[in-house]
């Protein structure tokens, strides 16, 4: 796959130039899900006193694959630099050191001749309560605010509010299957939970236009259902079922109703 083939050529050109500690795999590759329409997320662990260095070389490191025909750079869990190759390839670039590098998720050590990350251990993300309980309230919560763009004919927005909507429904959709990568929501999806529930999920999405938002916001509608009768109990307790009752009563009688 194009992914490898990448991933080898700069590794290499990365760890000839000798600023580099190790190089570890994060996202998809990191966990061993990947496929050929996965992007790549390399962790380069440089130390402090080269790391400007290393810095200047990072466009030279990833054109030794292929010419980019997009370049971004982001300080997110380090400094990064977004690419999009010819061939299409989504590339990220981080360069960290030990201390920043995030144990946030499964990797893949690719480089480390010191022995350094033998025992990665990766940081479990279970989401808590607290978080499960708020993705359910805002899921909610956009249909008020996508309701208030539809009365005003602004279809485009309103449809933007509620993928918002039909993400934060995955995300708890997910945890009923996938509590450690619940995070993730929409991202593979399909591959984890039932054909019926993912059916919703797509629903949702091809129904948000114009003439079909009821449709599509009924469909979140049965998600959240679902998702209220089969997550646990200490879970559904700080649930806001009043506001959802609500808007299952006020939708299609004062909720996105077409004039």
């Amino acid at each position: 796959m194009r992914t490898y083939e990448a991933i080898d050529i700069i590794s290499k050109t990365i760890i000839a130039d000798g600023l580099c500690e190790a190089i570890l795999m994060k996202g998809s590759i990191g966990r061993g899900d990947d496929d050929a329409y996965s992007d790549v997320d390399m962790y380069a662990v440089v130390k402090k006193d080269v790391m400007e260095l290393f810095l200047e070389k990072r466009i030279t490191y990833l054109n030794s694959y292929l010419p980019t025909l997009y370049l971004e750079h982001v300080n997110f869990v380090g400094e990064q630099i977004v690419a999009i190759f010819q061939n299409g390839l989504h590339f990220d670039l981080y360069a960290v050191t030990e201390e920043t590098l995030p144990h946030t998720d499964q990797a893949k050590i690719i480089y480390d001749p010191n022995h350094k990350y033998d025992d990665y251990i990766a940081e479990v993300k279970t989401l808590s309560i607290d978080q499960l309980a708020g993705y359910f309230n805002d899921a909610l919560y956009y249909f008020i605010e996508a309701d208030g763009a539809y009365n005003r004919k602004n279809y485009p927005w309103a449809s933007m509010i509620m993928s918002s909507s039909i993400a934060e429904s995955a995300i708890l959709l997910r945890y009923l299957y996938d509590k450690d990568y619940a995070y993730l929501g929409l991202k593979k999806i399909n591959e984890i939970i039932p054909t019926e529930q993912f059916s919703w999920l797509s629903e949702a999405s091809a129904n948000m236009n114009k003439e079909g938002f009821l449709v599509g916001t009924n469909y979140i509608i049965k998600i959240l259902d679902y998702v209220v009768q089969h997550i646990d109990n200490d879970i559904r307790s700080r649930l806001n079922l009043t506001f959802f009752q609500w808007i299952k009563a006020n939708l299609g009688s004062s909720l996105f109703v077409l004039e």
